[in-house]
């Protein structure tokens, strides 16, 4: 699998993972939780993982190979 591929299987699992724990917190299973906590630690997350990912791969389309 290519590098495009996994940055796109990695951004559609953080999403659904997402409105997991926010179905989660509405239904009071995780009831110290707010959607706001549960979306900045998803951005975060995004930040952290997949943002240098798509910047090279954004790079690489810029400059060549």
């Amino acid at each position: 699998m290519k590098v495009k591929k996994y940055s796109l299987l990695g951004k559609l699992a953080l999403v659904i993972l997402s409105y997991g724990l926010c179905v989660l917190a509405w239904l009071g299973k995780l009831p110290n939780a707010t959607t706001m906590d549960i979306w900045g630690a998803s951005a975060m997350a995004y930040g952290l993982m997949l943002g240098t990912i798509d910047f090279n791969i954004m790079r690489d389309n810029w400059v060549g190979k």
